[in-house]
């Protein structure tokens, strides 16, 4: 039997059991082998006589680039399928699928598989064990082979899954609140399907209501989104604070850890379990001030909506609420603010946790002027999905921080030392590139060093300082970084080099891949 074999045939498709590879096109490269009989070509120099291998290269690239698929193999089928279904002169076919780019957690070079499919009858390819008619040389003895059938279900569940929104108080004055909180708010990122999007400022409140001499709460307000309903969050979250010693024997009495949901979609309902909003939340100051100056936009739904700024001018307690901390996901200076400083005033719209100049990092610029940044995240924990997550929500606390993009999660092999995972997240960020740095050596220090954080590049900014050397030089080299950063952005440049010609040719470009497109959502 004649061949014709077609090698190295590569288009861009969706295929995959993941959520992300339905979504996110990836390289697929398909090796062809023709079998046919070519001796009437032969002596006619005829192409009538022979087959348009243009045509099936096309044919390839279409089924690539077509339906989406879960399994290569089936991939493999459907090639094979429109290969002979459109060449009649071909009697059986090799097909080779490769997936370079499979989200393996180890390094690998490829993974591909091989189908051989015959001409039956019916026209239709089937395996060579399938058919007595197979060309000489295809047969096979062994025993039955299973067919591919469109109809397998893919071992992944593609079951559309909601993503809530959810506002979250937080508050405790019992113990190192600050540092409970911080805690906290860890601790509902690390929740299953569960991202904080944003953390306000901390506020100190008197402890009104209650027994002389109890200490003042501190509180705050994180937005989230979740794959959770509202009442398997409201689960979680009173079990961290069973977990930091809340009780609630006595409701109002003094407490290490508070967490209530204020909003949840914006849904309103009377459940004597989870009413929502949060039915007192509407006079409620020491909810209100740190709500809006997470969100100065913000809304609550309800018998008493409204604009929260609105709700905040009206609450009886907005001039008993005091800023306490900008930046106390870093570490915080709450425990030495003194009882008069920075009185929450009524109608007061901005949003300091986002544009307030952090007090610690002192910047000579007279007025911030905001720029994007790049900065790479490593580990060689084995926790280190989990603390990338912490910190980025500590990254985007910092005041003047904004996190736009978060890369793809990518496994780093080592051959002399343990092997890492690394990110990179894009940042608009209005500190200066030395005070940017000094808050990620903060960042890194409350992970006990455990996490490696580097400012890759910043837009405008070009320093070679010590302690300050922007664009990063060994960045360059380093696919750990250029690997992910070419996943968030393709267009990204280093300097005046695309990014994608520098992973090119990185010296490890062949020790690193793709882990999760979607690692910042917590998972089971």
């Amino acid at each position: 039997m004649d061949t014709i074999t077609l090698t190295g045939v590569h288009a861009n498709g969706t295929h995959g059991v993941l959520p992300f590879e339905h979504e996110r096109p990836q390289t697929f490269i398909v090796d062809a082998t023709l079998h046919l009989d070519l001796a009437g070509a032969g002596a006619s120099d005829d192409l009538q006589d022979t087959i348009d291998y243009g045509r099936v290269a096309k044919d390839i690239v279409a089924v690539i680039e077509g339906e989406h698929v879960d399994l290569i193999e089936r991939l493999a089928q459907r090639i094979a399928d429109r290969v002979l279904a459109d060449a009649p002169a071909v009697r059986a076919i090799d097909i080779t699928v490769h997936k370079p780019h499979a989200p393996i957690v180890v390094a690998f070079q490829d993974v591909s598989v091989s189908i051989t499919r015959v001409r039956n009858e019916h026209g239709r390819a089937v395996p060579v064990s399938a058919t007595e008619s197979a060309p000489i040389g295809l047969r096979s003895d062994a025993g039955p082979e299973p067919s591919v059938d469109a109809g397998v279900s893919s071992p992944v569940s593609r079951r559309d899954v909601a993503v809530h929104h959810a506002v979250v108080a937080l508050g405790g004055n019992l113990g190192n609140v600050e540092s409970t909180l911080r805690a906290a708010v860890r601790e509902i990122d690390g929740l299953a399907g569960t991202q904080v999007t944003g953390i306000s400022p901390l506020y100190r409140t008197a402890a009104w209501g209650m027994a002389d001499g109890a200490p003042d709460f501190l509180n705050a307000v994180v937005e989230l989104e979740t794959t959770m309903g509202a009442h398997d969050l409201l689960d979680e979250l009173q079990d961290i604070e069973r977990a930091h010693g809340r009780n609630r024997e006595q409701h109002w009495d003094s407490r290490p850890l508070d967490l209530d949901i204020i909003d949840f979609d914006g849904v309103c309902n009377a459940d004597p379990d989870l009413s929502l909003p949060h039915p007192r939340a509407w006079q409620r100051a020491f909810v209100l001030a740190p709500w809006v100056a997470l969100n100065p936009s913000a809304r609550l739904a309800g018998a008493h909506e409204g604009l929260v700024r609105d709700l905040l001018d009206a609450a009886p307690d907005r001039d008993a609420v005091r800023l306490a901390s900008e930046d106390w996901m870093l570490g915080g200076h709450a425990a030495g603010v003194e009882a008069g400083a920075d009185t929450v005033r009524p109608g007061n719209g901005s949003s300091p946790a986002k544009t307030a100049a952090k007090p610690s990092l002192a910047s000579a610029e007279p007025t911030p002027v905001s720029r994007k940044a790049v900065i790479s995240l490593d580990s060689t924990s084995q926790d280190a999905e989990h603390q990338f997550r912490e910190a980025i929500v500590s990254i985007d606390s910092i005041p003047g921080n904004q996190v736009q993009g978060i890369s793809p999660l990518y496994h780093v092999s080592h051959f002399d030392g343990p092997d890492a995972l690394s990110a990179v997240i894009q940042v608009e960020t209005k500190l200066p590139a030395a005070d940017l740095i000094t808050a990620l050596g903060s960042v890194e220090a409350l992970h006990e060093g455990s996490v490696d954080l580097d400012l890759i590049d910043m837009e405008g900014v070009a320093s070679d300082v010590p302690d300050c050397r922007v664009p990063l030089p060994s960045a360059r080299t380093h696919a750990s970084v250029l690997a992910p950063w070419m996943d968030m952005d393709p267009e990204a440049t280093l300097g005046a080099e695309p990014v994608s010609f520098l992973l090119a040719m990185a010296p490890d470009a062949g020790q690193v891949g793709m882990l999760s497109d979607h690692w910042i959502m917590a998972a089971e």
